[in-house]
């Protein structure tokens, strides 16, 4: 019904208009029958019949001219807002595209956070189970007194376990050595100790966006155990490194021998026999004794030493 209005007053004015012509049309039948009907229209001079005609249609070309100016203006102002309501449903949609996403980025935050802070959570339960063995294995805690601590871990205190250690260490300043030298002995203890190092060393690093949770747990009570079973830990991989003998020096190879140079020594020249296949004799002549003399002197002489 609304709808039916709506639109009624919007025609309203071309229904004026259909009307206002259908009279002024009824009027014009009229008075030219009232002058005599188309008989007189045929005795009319060009210039009375141009003026009557344009008296006639005059009116009704002008109303329908501010008819079609009015219709196009409706028209225009119909368009324009249609075009307001598409902007304000494209913003709309924008605005709702946008709180779909704002919500999205939240939920995907929150599961973020309720996914870091559940590793969190596991993080801790394994320490405090690495340290509970680690207690019961060197004796700092039984197994009521472990019982015991588990309780009050439920309930929410989780440096429960490390405490026992970090009360230990007041009275006994030499525990990480002690440490060490247990761990050496019961692998399970030296496995506990080295989880609980490693799990809070990642959860450290997992902890750097969060300022105030890395802040509590180096100055925490996770913090303070941390350093003393991280110098135990270190201790105890010294002692189980096994020292590095040097090898014995190896005997000096034996420098060879220089080679022995023989000198030929002077031999009796003897002269052959004047007689075939006869013994040979000494030879006599002086001056080739004294020759061959020095020529074996000269020869000693150019032969290198020892």
């Amino acid at each position: 019904m609304n709808d039916f209005l709506a639109q009624l007053r919007e025609r309203l004015p071309f229904i004026i208009a259909i009307a206002a012509t259908t009279v002024w049309v009824v009027v014009a039948v009229v008075f030219i029958r009232s002058i005599g009907g188309l008989a007189a229209l045929q005795v009319l001079a060009p210039a009375d019949l141009a003026v009557l005609i344009a008296a006639v249609a005059g009116p009704v070309a002008a109303l329908w001219l501010i008819m079609a100016v009015l219709e196009q203006r409706r028209a225009l102002q119909h368009f324009t807002r249609r075009m307001a309501e598409m902007a304000m449903q494209h913003r709309q949609s924008l605005q709702q595209a946008e709180s779909q996403t704002r919500t999205l980025l939240q939920l995907q935050a929150q599961t973020a956070r309720a996914q870091i802070l559940e590793t969190r959570r596991l993080a801790l339960q394994d320490m405090a189970a690495s340290v509970s063995v680690l207690a019961e294995r060197l004796g700092v805690m039984n197994r009521e007194g472990a019982h015991a601590a588990w309780m009050l871990y439920g309930a929410g205190d989780v440096n429960v376990f490390v405490q026992a250690f970090l009360s230990f260490a007041v009275s006994h300043p030499d525990i990480a050595a002690r440490m060490a030298e247990a761990v050496v002995r019961d692998p399970v203890a030296g496995t506990a100790l080295a989880s609980f190092v490693r799990r809070y060393e990642r959860l450290s690093a997992a902890s750097t966006d969060d300022k105030m949770a890395l802040e509590i747990f180096d100055d925490g009570a996770l913090g303070r155990a941390y350093r003393l079973f991280k110098n135990a830990d270190e201790q105890a991989a010294k002692l189980q490194t096994p020292a590095v003998k040097a090898p014995p020096p190896q005997p000096a190879a034996p420098q060879p021998a220089p080679p022995q140079v023989e000198t030929p020594q002077p031999e009796t020249l003897k002269a052959p026999s004047s007689k075939a296949g006869g013994d040979t004799a000494p030879m006599s002549d002086p001056a080739v004794v004294q020759r061959l003399t020095d020529l074996f002197e000269r020869l000693e002489a150019a032969s290198p030493k020892n």
